[in-house]
């Protein structure tokens, strides 16, 4: 397993080299295959342009779950459970993950790379099944993956307090990509925000800034998320009927920083509102981009990535992806996509942040 990696920590430019900040465009076909475009980010201007060298077609369902450092975590359907699978881009080398003995259900998959080793986390839960319900409240178990050991160990977090509301099949469009950042994998699940700390293993429950006391899974049936680190920080950004808002997950020394933006209890409410960009005001902004009429709704607004260099925000609209300047407020197209029908969803965006390899220790 180490060997069908060290590609990547011998030849540390393999990584820095894969191009600039990005995006992974997915486009999923009726028949099954799959193409993968990678987009590079001009990081000054918010420009797009097409990798063509990364780029490739595959003939197999395949889906992307995560990325990490440059390398991509994929799934694939295998005979009796998915198959797993991390990627590299730039060498188009794979590694397959041996099966893993989960027998519950499988509700999110993350991804960490620190430029040496990854892990891939699985989360899964017990099903209530003589009473033919859903997920037993809080029994939440990870399996988590080494490439350091090429084996998978079970992880049962303690005294954590999740309560676990997942409709029977979710839609992947309506789901949200998870995020590793500071050391770190951060899952949306049932309006919390669930993060393992990978080096520390130990898991934390963060209440997310839009969950209400009836919040049920069908509320994210009328919005978007996505999670992106900006300035150090992980930032969980969301569209609703009013605009789309972006927020900032405090540290402790944050709370010296923005008092004035965080006046809820610090124990619980751990968010501090970064920009909220009303839905009128984007489509002022150029009404042949963004037109809201009856047709109209927030899920047709993604969030999808964000620059911190260029203060850029990037969303997906039906058949359009466009960039939006949060600091001088201007929107601009930067690429568009056809898709069959209605369904702009059998396209998809992840964020794609190549970084150098950690150098190999001696």
């Amino acid at each position: 397993m180490e060997d069908q990696m060290k590609d990547c920590y011998e030849n540390p430019i393999i990584i820095s080299d894969m191009g600039k900040k990005g995006l992974v465009c997915h486009y999923q076909f009726e028949e099954g295959s799959s193409q993968f475009i990678f987009l590079d980010i001009d990081e000054e201007t918010g420009g797009i342009s097409v990798n063509n060298p990364l780029s490739l077609t595959t003939s197999s369902f395949v889906q992307i779950i995560s990325s990490s450092e440059g390398l991509l975590l994929l799934s694939s359907i295998g005979e009796n459970q998915l198959n797993y699978l991390v990627f590299n881009p730039s060498t188009k080398r794979s590694v397959i993950l041996p099966q893993h003995g989960i027998a519950g259900l499988i509700i999110r998959s993350g991804f960490a790379f620190d430029g040496k080793h990854f892990q891939v986390v699985l989360v899964h839960v017990l099903r209530d099944e003589e009473n033919d319900l859903g997920p037993v409240p809080g029994d939440v178990e990870l399996e988590v993956f080494s490439s350091e050991t090429g084996a998978w160990r079970n992880h049962r977090p303690s005294s954590l307090s999740l309560n676990v509301e997942l409709p029977e099949n979710e839609f992947p469009q309506l789901s949200m990509a998870p995020l590793f950042s500071n050391g770190a994998i951060h899952w949306e699940i049932s309006g919390q925000l669930l993060v393992y700390h990978v080096e520390d293993d130990y898991c934390e429950v963060i209440e997310l800034p839009n969950v209400f006391e009836e919040w049920s899974w069908q509320s994210t049936m009328t919005y978007r998320r996505c999670l992106w680190e900006s300035e150090g920080r992980v930032q969980y950004t969301y569209t609703d009927f009013d605009g789309i808002h972006s927020w900032k997950l405090l540290r402790e020394d944050d709370y010296n920083v923005y008092p004035y933006k965080n006046v809820f209890d610090r124990e619980k409410f751990r968010w501090a509102l970064a920009y909220s960009i009303s839905h009128q005001d984007l489509a002022e902004q150029d009404p042949e981009i963004l037109s809201l009429g009856d047709q109209w709704e927030p899920l047709n607004t993604s969030p999808i990535a964000y620059v911190q260099e260029s203060e850029t925000m990037y969303l997906q609209l039906p058949g359009i992806v466009v960039a939006y300047n949060t600091r001088n407020r201007i929107l601009q197209k930067v690429c568009r996509y056809t898709f069959p029908g209605v369904d702009f969803n059998c396209c998809s965006f992840f964020p794609s942040i190549p970084q150098k390899c950690l150098p190999r220790a001696e």
